[in-house]
């Protein structure tokens, strides 16, 4: 499913709804509370997981004291060997409560962010005898942030329909419960978000992965079997879009899409890929439904499986044009970005086992680079769509983080989509979607030549709007 699906639904503001559209409210926002509170909330939150760890889960790196927080702050940040999904799922998803405890309180997303940077430096030099970790304090405070406005927006909106139903609050629990008890302590505050337009469409179906290439430039190496990957695969996927892209912002994230996508094959297990895109700020000028806009945005992408690992925290600019006509409707979006911290995984560790495997320590890169994403929309409107989803990340490893295979890379990972949709009755659509993977590394260690990766799959799924 494209990031920008076209989908309707009762408690939905169509595009050419008017553009005055504000935030409702059921409750009158109360003034931001004390400064302190969130920064105890943040603290009561890193003594309640320092001492879960310690009490239940008996770690040794728990067992803190003055002296091992004079030694963190005395020999300062490095780079850990945590495993990927730790780093770039759990830190994130920790740095949600720091930044939500401080927007639920009426803080604006800006200094929200700010009390997240707080907690995650109390944390790293604080309240764990290992060395104060350089990119944990990265991913806590900006993945923290990126997710932490989007289950605070999505939660805080189930508040704020107009029809509420009877799931609707313990779904808001479920997207963020640190938002929600807070909401019920301290009821709505300044910045609440209140209610935005929302698109929010799933799919089920099925295909197959054409085969794939695996090459090294040298014939040193046995080329890995190229149809491990073929064979029959299940997909799912979830296309959310929050806001309206052109309306003019108030506050950063009033407009975000969320575009995941699940792959499980019979051969080569496991592939997911999301990719969530937030607004910072915006300039859009609308004539009669068509509209450019030119903003700043923030990009989290993730790719996890045993094909590719990757995760890239990107800065960096957008153009979002759109043509309407009586039939038919063009949309075009770029997003050229500076990544600030990403990683992706290193391509040798299976061939070089002896050698280089070491579960103890990280089989991937991090790294700084670019990140170039292109869609393309051409609706039927009323009928259906083709879309054409284009990523390139272009990755240099950051020379202090050299790993423990003391070599430094150049990674390019490149991904497009191209999917066709026919629209049905009762909110349904079904559609047909090829997605192509490539990624090219080389490496400054000459035992590592240059290589390739390739996989291609066709799916076919049935999609219901929500």
């Amino acid at each position: 499913m494209g990031i920008f699906a076209v989908v309707q639904a009762d408690d939905m503001v169509k595009l050419d709804a008017p553009l005055t559209l504000e935030p409702i409210y059921y409750e009158t926002p109360k003034p931001a509370l004390h400064w302190t509170f969130p920064f105890l909330m943040g603290l009561t939150q890193n003594i309640i997981v320092w001492q879960y760890n310690l009490q239940i889960q008996k770690e040794e790196w728990a067992k803190i004291s003055l002296e091992s927080m004079k030694s963190n702050m005395k020999n300062g940040f490095e780079w850990d060997d945590n495993h990927f999904g730790i780093n770039f799922f759990g830190h994130p998803y920790q740095g949600s409560y720091y930044f939500t405890s401080a927007r639920s309180f009426g803080y604006s997303f800006y200094p929200s962010v700010l009390y997240t940077a707080v907690g995650s430096f109390v944390w790293e030099c604080c309240l764990e005898t290992e060395a104060p970790s350089t990119n944990d304090l990265m991913l806590t405070t900006m993945g923290g942030a990126i997710y932490g406005e989007i289950l605070y927006r999505l939660s805080e909106r189930l508040f704020a329909k107009p029809n509420r139903r009877l799931l609707d609050e313990p779904s808001a629990f479920v997207l963020h419960p640190m938002s929600y008890s807070q909401r019920k302590f301290v009821g709505v505050r300044q910045h609440n978000p209140g209610y935005h337009p929302l698109d929010f469409s799933i799919g089920l179906g099925g295909g197959s992965r054409l085969g794939g290439n695996y090459n090294y430039d040298r014939e040193l190496y046995e080329n890995p079997n190229i149809d491990s990957w073929r064979g029959g695969l299940a997909a799912a996927d979830l296309s959310l879009v929050y806001g309206k892209p052109n309306r003019t912002m108030k506050e950063p994230f009033e407009y975000f899409t969320i575009d995941a996508l699940y792959h499980y094959g019979k051969n080569g297990g496991p592939l997911f890929r999301m990719h969530t895109i937030g607004k910072l700020k915006n300039m859009t000028f609308n004539s009669e439904g068509s509209w450019v806009d030119v903003g700043t945005y923030t990009h989290f992408d993730t790719y996890y499986g045993s094909f590719v690992e990757m995760n890239a925290i990107s800065l960096g600019l957008g153009l979002d044009f759109n043509l309407q006509g009586q039939f038919l409707r063009f949309r075009t979006t770029n997003f050229p970005s500076f990544v600030v911290i990403g990683a992706t995984d290193f391509n040798y560790d299976e061939i070089f086992a002896d050698k280089y495997g070491d579960d103890t320590k990280r089989n991937y890169q991090y790294s700084y680079g670019f990140n170039y994403k292109a869609n393309m929309e051409i609706e039927w409107l009323g009928r259906g769509i083709f879309k054409s989803n284009s990523r390139a990340y272009l990755f240099r490893s950051i020379p202090s983080s050299v790993p423990h295979y003391y070599t430094n890379g150049i990674d390019l990972i490149l991904n497009n989509s191209a999917i066709m949709e026919i629209y049905l009755p009762r909110k349904l659509k079904i559609g047909n979607r090829f997605d192509s993977y490539l990624k090219v590394a080389t490496y400054d260690n000459k035992d590592f030549s240059l290589m390739s990766r390739m996989i291609n799959s066709l799916a076919f799924y049935l999609a219901y709007s929500l």
